[in-house]
């Protein structure tokens, strides 16, 4: 069961405009402090003074995602659509949800259409590369990694993820390129995290 939040009385006595700066800043401070189910009733508020706004349902998809609520979040994500269809984060929001619920098709059809409405999203590129890859469609995967690696940005985790790519795929030499293209980034701009998950790689693959 979600939880509730008592909402403060001053709403009542506040102009429309006002409620809604209040209650955006109450979601931005429950958020910051990863009080998902303290945000949703929240949002609930906001989407009643603005039902035809697809950012709210986008927000509250995005709360019922972190809750694990995946009926919701998708019933959300899917009014966000019929209000706004351009909006390539609802597809990708929409497509993570597929993932938890393991409808890869319907994933890879939703990271289609946010590509489809904004090229340069390359978040969604990585992440339909990932699954392509997960799925064992490594060239899909190769060609959505180049494509992103292309368009020129975060290019540190798309050498990575090419080369883990290559190295399931059997192409070794083509991996070991891609991580040392990674790992030479990383040397100029370092990511913990994502350095050492490279190494991890490089280490399985010596170590066969």
């Amino acid at each position: 069961m979600l939880s509730t939040v008592q909402l403060p009385t001053r709403l009542e006595q506040q102009s429309d405009a006002e409620t809604q700066k209040l209650l955006h800043t109450l979601v931005r401070q429950a958020v910051s402090q990863q009080a998902y189910t303290k945000a949703i009733p929240l949002i609930t508020c906001l989407i009643t003074k603005e039902p035809q706004n697809p950012n709210n349902y986008n927000n509250r998809g995005l709360m019922y995602y972190h809750c694990q609520h995946w009926s919701q979040a998708m019933a959300d994500y899917n009014r966000a659509i019929q209000l706004n269809s351009n909006k390539d984060k609802v597809y990708t929001n929409r497509a993570k949800c597929n993932l938890a619920l393991r409808q890869w098709s319907a994933a890879i059809a939703d990271y289609d259409c946010a590509i489809d409405i904004n090229p340069y999203n390359i978040k969604a590129r990585i992440r339909q590369g990932v699954l392509f890859r997960a799925l064992e469609m490594y060239n899909d995967a190769i060609v959505c990694f180049g494509l992103a690696l292309f368009l020129g940005k975060l290019n540190v985790h798309i050498y990575g993820e090419r080369g883990r790519t290559h190295q399931l795929n059997g192409l070794w030499n083509c991996a070991i390129g891609d991580y040392q293209r990674a790992l030479e980034l990383l040397y100029r701009s370092p990511n913990q995290f994502l350095g050492a998950q490279i190494q991890s790689w490089i280490s399985a693959m010596l170590s066969l």
